[in-house]
């Protein structure tokens, strides 16, 4: 166990979690003797402002974020694979979905939302991880997070309006997904110009506080740990 503390404490830099925790308290003009867990309630009740200033535009928001992740980190790679990709022969369609995946992973994640996925698609929904927070969305981003292939086509529409015998498709079309990579760079574009710049830098600093949060939180736990290892003590060594 006096090993496995050693090995742990290496990993835990005082210095830096005092120094994250100073900054921290200054962003914030807190200069009260406030402790870990209150300075934790005041950045949740920031992020909760946030959620209800843009509890309408999630869904715009979701798609926002996903296709810039699309374009820089997938948008490549989906045109070599339909570029070189032979009947019958998916041979890197793996790689592809893997990076399309987590274009929408990555966004769910910088939210802190769950999905909830309902058969009404009415009622789908993110749920906050932080505030409990319920926000609506609409089908179209449910339907890119259910599905695994980006290649695996819906039709039009809302899904509770669809026929019985509408069909997906499958689409490897060259002219298709560079007409898609127009669309989303043009939805992009679309949106900044749409928004103001008010709602714009708040996007931008609603991700940075959550970004804070989630750095609070990595700190936190690994103070828990290692106070474990020191028996419940506070004090934390180098």
């Amino acid at each position: 166990m006096e090993n496995e503390k050693n090995s742990y404490t290496s990993y835990f830099d005082e210095k830096l979690f005092n120094d994250f925790m100073e900054e921290l308290k200054s962003e914030l003009n807190t200069y009260e003797d406030l402790s870990d867990e209150e300075i934790k309630q005041v950045l949740e009740s920031i992020i909760k402002e946030y959620e209800n200033e843009f509890y309408n535009n999630f869904s715009e928001i979701f798609f926002y974020n996903y296709y810039k992740n699309i374009l820089c980190n997938a948008m490549d790679k989906i045109l070599n694979f339909v570029q070189t990709k032979e009947s019958l022969n998916n041979k890197g369609k793996d790689e592809v979905l893997k990076v399309t995946n987590a274009a929408c992973s990555d966004v769910l994640y910088l939210f802190d939302f769950d999905f909830v996925n309902s058969h009404d698609s009415t009622q789908n929904k993110f749920i906050s991880k932080i505030t409990g927070k319920e926000i609506p969305i609409n089908y179209q981003v449910a339907e890119i997070i259910t599905n695994d292939d980006i290649f695996f086509r819906p039709p039009k529409g809302d899904p509770n309006l669809r026929g019985p015998h509408i069909n997906y498709t499958i689409e490897y079309s060259l002219d298709y997904w560079l007409k898609f990579k127009e669309n989303i760079q043009n939805y992009i574009d679309t949106f900044e110009k749409t928004h103001s710049e008010d709602f714009l830098e708040d996007l931008n600093d609603y991700r940075y506080w959550l970004n804070k949060y989630r750095g609070l939180k990595y700190f936190l736990s690994q103070k828990d740990i290692l106070k474990n290892f020191e028996g419940g003590e506070k004090h934390v060594k180098n």
